[in-house]
């Protein structure tokens, strides 16, 4: 994809912003669709139920009844660094909780569900940074919006009034395709972070084209794919805690972990010039 070289981190070779085509998108499409209608539509009454009852209560299991049974996720693969398995309250401590501010990668329109699955609560807040450094507000449902469409949620002025909800933090400011980390935006100093535990948060998914660096395909698509694939989907998390709100160790988490720290060109700005130029290449690249 010579026509996207500008777009591609010149250490790692990685095209962060590079969406990937859904397979029922990809070739014979009215076949494909044809193919899955029965399934989509023996599936949709399910999730438009579990949709006004998850609006009215909020309860994380309907996401988790959701995601297994009629999206197709396995259990969400949760480790840490040094804790096994089968050490179940270990593990338990490291997962999120009010108090804690975590900062995650930000890869699809389903993170904020995710959240709220680790959180085992659909009170969480999502901050995400705009290229200023200020900082909105989303909640999982807006956040999904926003990965679509790129609406921008309530701006921020204050973080210690979360102090008592789950917070997660995306760094990046908008989303990838889950092959490397963004550059970190750099936030307004009026932020402060102290009254809160600190964390990070690596997500892994797969099948990566469900993953959604740019707003190339439509909610429907997007969820006619989760419903009818047939394909076995996987979410690996992994959670790492600071003593403080340390940038560049936080960022080390995510290296440890398979995604490649690129070059600062690659930041939000560049993003947006990539989704103009992605939709119309006779547009100028810079």
């Amino acid at each position: 994809m010579e026509k996207f070289s500008g777009w591609r981190d010149r250490g790692t070779g990685i095209s962060p912003f590079m969406p990937q085509a859904l397979p029922t998108f990809r070739k014979n499409v009215l076949a494909s669709i044809f193919y899955k209608l029965p399934v989509f539509f023996l599936k949709l009454p399910f999730f438009i139920i579990a949709s006004i009852l998850y609006a009215i209560t909020g309860f994380t299991s309907i996401i988790s009844f959701v995601f297994s049974i009629l999206f197709g996720f396995s259990t969400i693969d949760y480790s840490v660094d040094g804790i096994k398995k089968s050490q179940l309250a270990q593990l338990a401590a490291y997962k999120p909780r009010k108090g804690d501010l975590i900062v995650s990668n930000y890869i699809s329109p389903m993170d904020g569900y995710f959240f709220a699955l680790l959180s085992g609560t659909s009170r969480i807040v999502i901050l995400v940074p705009d290229k200023s450094g200020d900082l909105y507000e989303y909640s999982p449902s807006s956040l999904s919006d926003s990965t679509f469409a790129f609406a921008v949620g309530s701006k921020v002025e204050d973080v210690s009034k979360f102090k008592n909800k789950v917070v997660f933090l995306l760094l990046e400011g908008t989303p990838s395709n889950n092959q490397a980390i963004l550059p970190f935006v750099r936030l307004n100093p009026k932020y402060s972070f102290e009254d809160f535990a600190i964390k990070s948060l690596v997500l892994k998914l797969s099948p990566s084209y469900f993953t959604l660096p740019v707003p190339n395909i439509g909610k429907l698509q997007y969820f006619f794919e989760l419903v009818t694939s047939i394909t076995q989907k996987h979410l690996r998390a992994k959670i790492y805690k600071f003593d403080t709100f340390d940038v560049p160790k936080i960022r080390k988490s995510f290296e440890l972990n398979s995604l490649a720290s690129i070059s600062g060109d690659l930041d939000i700005d560049a993003k947006n010039k990539f989704v103009r130029y992605y939709a119309d290449h006779s547009i100028n690249k810079n």
